[in-house]
């Protein structure tokens, strides 16, 4: 069903987090790949910055509201069990974790710069928090014990490896659902790597790279995470055109255990079990919120996670859309993956425009009644501006006051209070030009 915007679908259950794993901490080292120094470059004339998805939704969305973390061991395979403390066993699903990158979206106002479709840019450095477990050191190969290297791969991608697509639910199907995942007919079923990705980082795990596991009377209580960190250098495209997809960047995580568990086995438990055979475990820290959607209307602004999930993989057919990337979105409860990326842009207007107004965008998109929206715009010297909204027979319906704006990045709030659902055009107007975008109330 994804990635086809026709397909209509009810919406998966809330997503459950068993308690033990909200036990997290965060150790202050870092894992640095390959030990390079990571200095993210802010060259003459241009622009960056840090962006923390996660966070400005957090500030802008959720009004400061914080999402559940928790660490999420994935593996290659669904043939791991987890034993929860009430005696609950389940299998680890999750083969592989991403996310989708959008600096065009407005939750990044109060954080960063909101860029455009016109602006490439390049992803100097990647930041997250992992969480190695290892419990074996040593393992027999031919008779002789070697040290266990687990490996990890990182894939990054730009729209060369990337699909938009979108998905309607069956309780509203008059809206198309917004999310961009990998192309999956490069995804490799047998690898899990994706032939599309522009740059795979492989990360080799030994025993000084792992993390602590906190016991209590030989049961897992709790675990420290640190942040992984790499310098990717994939420089994202632009477009003139009015696709506003093309400057998305993603990345995903696949774990591949140097020792593989056998379907049935056991990882941790939290109950006391006595666990009899150990395996080195690798997890992530997500986020998610009881109860809340993150359900993306806008082709403008795509910023979710992803997932490959629960599918016996080894010696096992597949089927239908499970063995693709699942957008986090259609979870009841959205599914974050919280992360930083430092990002580079040449410049901070579209250079093919000598003069003027440019770039005007509506976020959010659809917007609800008596809200507002922010409408983003750049301006090639300063001017004064104010934003007109008309209805589609051209009657102006509300206006805001005159303000003066500077060269640049700029942004202008609008009230949808005393619209009527439907259709509105909202046109900026300043001494450089007038340009308009479409605002749906609903």
């Amino acid at each position: 069903m994804l990635g086809l915007t026709t397909a209509a679908m009810a919406q998966a259950s809330g997503f459950d987090v068993p308690k033990e794993q909200k036990n997290i901490k965060v150790n202050k080292t870092s894992y640095v790949l390959k030990d390079k120094t990571l200095t993210p470059t802010r060259r003459a004339g241009s622009y960056g910055n840090w962006y923390n998805f996660t966070a400005a939704y957090e500030e802008n969305e959720l009004l400061g509201q914080t999402l559940s973390g928790f660490v999420n061991f994935i593996q290659p395979d669904t043939n791991l069990y987890m034993v929860y403390s009430d005696g609950a066993k389940l299998k680890l699903g999750f083969h592989i974790v991403g996310t989708t990158f959008d600096p065009k979206d407005s939750a990044f106002l109060n954080k960063a710069e909101v860029l455009t479709r016109y602006n490439p840019y390049t992803v100097d450095t990647l930041a997250f928090t992992q969480f190695y477990i290892r419990q074996v050191d040593q393992v027999n190969v031919g008779g002789k014990m070697v040290d266990v290297v687990d490996t990890v791969y990182v894939q990054y991608f730009n729209i060369t490896g990337i699909k938009p697509g979108g998905y309607t639910l069956q309780s509203n199907p008059g809206v198309t659902y917004r999310y961009a995942t990998p192309a999956i007919d490069k995804l490799s079923y047998k690898s899990l790597l994706n032939s599309a990705a522009v740059k795979t980082d492989t990360l080799l795990l030994t025993k000084e790279f792992a993390d602590s596991m906190i016991l209590e009377n030989g049961t897992p209580k709790s675990f420290i995470g640190r942040t992984f960190a790499s310098t990717p250098n994939v420089t994202t495209r632009s477009t003139n055109g009015a696709d506003g997809t093309t400057n998305l960047f993603a990345y995903s995580v696949l774990y591949r255990p140097m020792i593989k568990a056998t379907l049935g086995d056991t990882g941790l438990a939290y109950n006391g079990s006595i666990v009899f055979k150990k395996y080195n475990m690798y997890g992530l820290r997500l986020g998610s919120l009881d109860g809340h959607d993150q359900l993306i209307t806008s082709s403008n602004k795509i910023n979710n996670m992803f997932v490959t999930n629960f599918q016996v993989r080894y010696g096992q057919t597949l089927f239908g859309f499970l063995k693709s990337y699942l957008p986090g979105t259609v979870f009841g409860n959205t599914i974050f993956f919280p992360s930083a990326v430092h990002i580079t842009t040449p410049n901070l207007s579209n250079k093919n425009v000598v003069a003027g107004l440019l770039g005007v965008q509506v976020y959010p998109n659809p917007v609800a009644t008596n809200a507002s929206a922010d409408v983003v715009f750049e301006l090639t010297a300063p001017s004064a501006v104010k934003a007109v909204v008309t209805d589609l027979n051209g009657r102006a319906v509300s206006a805001t006051a005159s303000v003066n704006c500077i060269a640049g990045h700029n942004a202008i709030s609008v009230s949808t209070q005393g619209l009527s659902k439907g259709i509105y055009m909202v046109t900026v107007e300043s001494n450089l030009g007038r340009m308009s975008s479409k605002l749906t109330v609903n």
